[in-house]
């Protein structure tokens, strides 16, 4: 089926042979006619299926070119959406004179949006804070409107503008057409649709899954400080020529855009609280490939419409589904292929799989590429730039005519120089480790992987190794960056010699290279970490047992701790020390007599104080002071008395009643 089959007018037509439209994809063949005969429809198909031409055609078709007025109202969730929209509608109107269309929305002057109205504009597209604004100005009429449009609205709703969306309704004229379209639409969205539309007719475009076929999609495991360098092995593989990266805060969009800026790469960032005219200049360059990689939350998700981008990373996981089927719909567009690579931590595998039921599709977990894989990368898309730009090349440079050396030594001499200025220093991840949980699968292909001993190998490689023992664990808050750093920076190991480290309570025991081992326990025989001072040796293993590595907590409760030979010599000399101490008696007396001391001095006190004809002076003071306290206590009795005579009445209840206000005062 062609456009010309769907009832098209043959200015509208035009247009979609300009833009290179050649079949309508299946939103646009089953909801262009239905809206052409004036139903209301509600529209359900995935991202990227060309829902934005499936309304923005029939509207069009609707509007009077003469009627210098608001003809069609489009609502959309967010302002870069709202942007894409008006221009794919300035593309379809591109040969009906006199149609044009504007974007209203928030964050910018309302001067060139009131000028558009006053010139008479026909289509608006708009966010919906900004239209209520404009409607209670009395600059957006509304009598003129026939045809209201709703894109993704379950986004709408879910962003808190189903008031907005009532308001800016209710000022409508009843007889107008209704158009809602989303990738996504709940129950509670249609009980609305049911509520502001007329007999709408649903469209939904059935499909095994919710995404597109043609996006290849994989998680990674890893710990969320090690995502920006896996992401960075992502850019240097040459996977991501342009990818979009996705963060659920503003907080985690500023930290991946400083990490990768720091590792020298073109990336921008995208988020709420940039101000408009700043996030279309980083919009602009990065559709014109100014910027290799773009960072955003989930507000740029819904309003992007670029056609080659290549990957899109989920940095967290969206806490929503249906965030999910929007953020990779921006890749594989227009029938191109696009990959979809979700960053995961141990605590997101419920999350991930409510994900994988809700899109119908299983993700493969890959393994994070190791630092020789990347170097291998480096070299091989460095040998293709090389072959690709010698087959254009014609002659040999004057520089180099006058140079005598091979061939072969000067194309090595050249490649290792361009190898070593395009690389970039990669960071050692936990990652990189062998996985204690690994299957055997994976255990058999490391044993059979050759020992390489090149710069950046993994620590997998390390089949023969010293287990060196630290008197430090967690108690000193020791962590294995700590001890890595410690071995490399003042142990002089060389990179890549540390292998496992295994942290316990007071201790942890480090895996080395054999050959590096003497020198680190020589450098390293007394050292300083964390603010305390350790000793590093080779472990011995548990007392009583072979030297070896050491086993875990578990094992040493249940096997080695039980047959461990010094354990009754130390409950004999724990015995023998008492039985000595009970033997010295004389001390235990004194210690007896000493605690008691301070009881008896105070008994013998309270005696001394109640035995009155003992001390007859001392009694003299006590009767004295009694009675100059009583005295005392008659003086301000009688006073009072005198007082409430000349104020107060008696009640001859135990109150006085003061005769001015009446207010009742106990009597004291």
């Amino acid at each position: 089926m062609s456009f010309a089959e769907l009832g098209i007018c043959p200015e509208i037509l035009e247009a979609i042979e300009v833009l290179g439209f050649e079949t309508p994809s299946p939103i646009q063949q089953q909801a262009i006619p239905a809206a052409l005969e004036g139903r209301d429809i509600v529209g359900l198909s995935h991202t990227g299926s060309g829902k934005t031409l499936a309304f923005s055609i029939p509207a069009l078709e609707r509007i009077d070119p003469t009627v210098r007025g608001v003809q069609v109202l489009c609502l959309a969730p967010t302002r870069e959406l709202a942007v894409q929209i008006c221009r794919e509608v300035d593309k379809l109107a591109l040969f009906m004179d006199g149609v044009s269309a504007v974007p209203i929305y928030g964050g910018t002057s309302f001067a060139p949006q009131l000028a558009a109205l006053h010139r008479g504009v026909q289509f608006v597209v708009g966010t919906p804070g900004r239209v209520i604004d404009l409607m209670e100005q009395g600059e957006l009429k509304t009598e003129t409107i026939t045809t209201l449009v709703l894109d993704e609205a379950d986004e709408m709703l879910d962003m808190g503008f189903q008031e907005d969306i009532d308001r800016i309704v209710a000022q409508l004229p009843e007889e107008r057409q209704t158009l809602f379209f989303s990738a996504t639409m709940s129950a509670a969205i249609r009980a609305l649709i049911n509520r502001l539309a007329r007999d709408p007719q649903e469209i939904s475009i059935e499909r095994p899954v919710l995404t597109v076929p043609t996006c290849e999609q994989s998680v990674y495991e890893v710990v969320f400080s090690s995502r920006i360098e896996v992401l960075s092995r992502l850019i240097e593989m040459g996977r991501m020529k342009r990818g979009l990266v996705f963060a659920n805060t503003k907080r985690v969009v500023d930290d991946v855009v400083d990490g990768l800026l720091a590792r020298g790469y073109s990336v921008d960032r995208l988020h709420g609280d940039m101000p408009q005219t700043l996030r279309e200049r980083v919009m602009d360059s990065f559709r014109k490939g100014n910027l290799n990689v773009l960072v955003a939350t989930d507000i740029a998700a819904r309003g992007l419409d670029i056609d080659d981008v290549d990957i899109v990373v989920n940095f967290e996981l969206p806490r929503d589904p249906e965030d999910y089927v929007h953020r990779i719909g921006r890749t594989a567009r227009a029938g191109r292929k696009g990959k979809a690579v979700t960053f995961i931590g141990r605590r997101d595998f419920s999350l991930l799989a409510r994900i994988e039921r809700f899109v119908g599709v299983k993700m493969p977990r890959e393994k994070v590429m190791t630092a020789t894989q990347v170097e291998q990368a480096r070299r091989e898309a460095l040998v293709d730039d090389i072959i690709e730009q010698a087959a254009q090349a014609t002659e040999l440079p004057d520089e180099l005519k006058d140079i005598e050396m091979p061939a072969e030594q000067l194309m090595a001499a050249m490649f290792n120089l361009l190898v070593s200025k395009g690389s970039c220093e990669l960071q050692p991840i936990p990652e990189d480790r062998p996985s204690r949980y690994g299957n055997k699968r994976d255990a058999a292909v490391a044993e059979e992987a050759p020992i390489a001993a090149e710069k950046g190998n993994d620590w997998s490689s390390l089949q023969e190794s010293t287990s060196l023992f630290m008197n430090g664990g967690k108690l000193i808050g020791v962590r294995p960056k700590d001890i890595a750093g410690l071995f490399y920076n003042e142990g002089g190991a060389p990179k890549g010699c540390v292998g496992d480290i295994k942290i316990y309570l007071k201790h942890s025991i480090i895996e080395v290279s054999p050959e590096i081992a003497p020198q680190l326990c020589e450098r390293l025989a007394t050292c300083n970490i964390c603010g305390y001072e350790v000793n590093v040796r080779v472990d011995k293993g548990i007392p009583g047992q072979d030297a070896g590595p050491r086993t875990n907590v578990r094992d040493r409760r249940s096997s080695a701790a039980d047959s461990y030979p010094g354990r009754e010599g130390f409950r004999r000399e724990k015995t023998e020390r008492y039985e000595r101490n009970k033997e010295r008696g004389s001390r235990f007396e004194r210690a007896e007599r000493f605690s008691n001391a301070p009881r008896r001095e105070k008994t013998e006190r309270y005696d001394r104080r109640d035995s009155f004809n003992d001390r007859p002076e001392r009694f003299d003071r006590y009767e004295r002071r009694e009675r100059d306290s009583r005295d005392r206590f008659d003086k301000r009795d009688s006073g009072f008395r005198k007082r409430s005579d000349r104020d107060f009445r008696d009640n001859g209840d135990g109150f006085y009643t003061k005769f001015a206000g009446g207010k009742k005062n106990r009597k004291k």
